[in-house]
């Protein structure tokens, strides 16, 4: 009888045991969450980021208004084809980077290097660790919430930013149109951007631009208040007053407005897309 009852014991512990053991499972799963939030933080990284606060900046960090009333802003953008570009509203430089856990190796186009040591990510901000030339800088970024899945088809893509470069000669109707037609595409990739990154509010500052932005509507400056930087990207004043007028000419022309769409950064997205087609 003893027996029983000892036997009927030990089977209690075993199931007691077996309730109580973690599945196997649930170690496999928590691989997979750490697999996800690797690729996570590519993706999150994968946006343009302003600078907002540098400790021991170079001058490439700084942010200031030149002689001529032009400003200039600091900040980095990493695209998802592992290019990126430094300062897109300031002293660019694009290069190629590599992200390997929370260090990145960059090689810029002019021959520079740097690191960045990933302090901080999250989905408000970014902290950095820039080592180039043996000189360190600790840098604080604000994110703008902007995704570009695809890298080709990014703003700052160099093929599509090649617009703001001001160009060392006088150029043919033909080049002055073309600058101002890749104005409009950047624009169009600009708001997507910020459209599918989920952003709620959208940022120009230091970029050069021509546009009044308004709820289901876009105008253009007036001549005597264009924006001096948008100026700077062309050979000349007249030149610049020659592109004012191209796209002043395009705008006249009657667009489809997605009056079903409540998020006006995508249905300007739509419509400046369409602006460029059409030019």
């Amino acid at each position: 009888m003893r027996k029983i009852y000892f036997l009927i014991f030990i089977s209690i512990c075993i199931f007691i045991c077996q309730c109580s053991s973690p599945e196997p499972k649930k170690n496999t799963k928590i691989v997979e969450v750490e697999t996800r939030n690797d690729k996570d933080t590519f993706q999150l990284l994968c946006q343009y980021w302003q600078l907002l606060d540098a400790e021991n900046p170079t001058s490439k960090d700084i942010a200031f208004t030149n002689n001529d009333g032009i400003l200039f802003e600091s900040g980095i953008v990493f695209m998802t084809d592992s290019t990126l570009l430094e300062n897109p509203a300031g002293e660019m430089a694009y290069g190629k980077f590599i992200l390997n856990g929370n260090l990145i190796k960059a090689d810029f186009d002019n021959g520079k290097k740097a690191e960045y040591k990933i302090d901080k990510l999250t989905k408000e901000g970014l902290a950095l660790k820039r080592t180039e030339n043996k000189h360190s800088s600790q840098l604080t970024y604000k994110a703008t919430n902007t995704y570009w899945k695809n890298a080709k088809k990014s703003a700052f893509a160099k093929q599509n930013y090649q617009w703001v470069q001001k160009p060392a000669k006088p150029e043919s109707d033909q080049e002055i149109k073309k600058r101002a037609k890749d104005c409009v595409q950047f624009y169009a990739y600009y708001f997507k951007g910020f459209a599918d990154g989920g952003a709620t509010k959208i940022n120009f500052e230091g970029l050069p631009c021509c546009f009044n932005w308004y709820q289901g509507g876009i105008s253009i400056q007036n001549e005597k208040k264009l924006d001096k930087k948008w100026k700077n990207c062309f050979y000349s004043e007249e030149q610049a007053f020659a592109a004012r007028q191209i796209l002043q000419d395009a705008l006249v022309k009657k667009y489809d407005w997605d009056t079903t769409e409540t998020n006006w950064v995508k249905q300007t997205a739509q419509v400046l897309q369409q602006i460029h087609d059409r030019m």
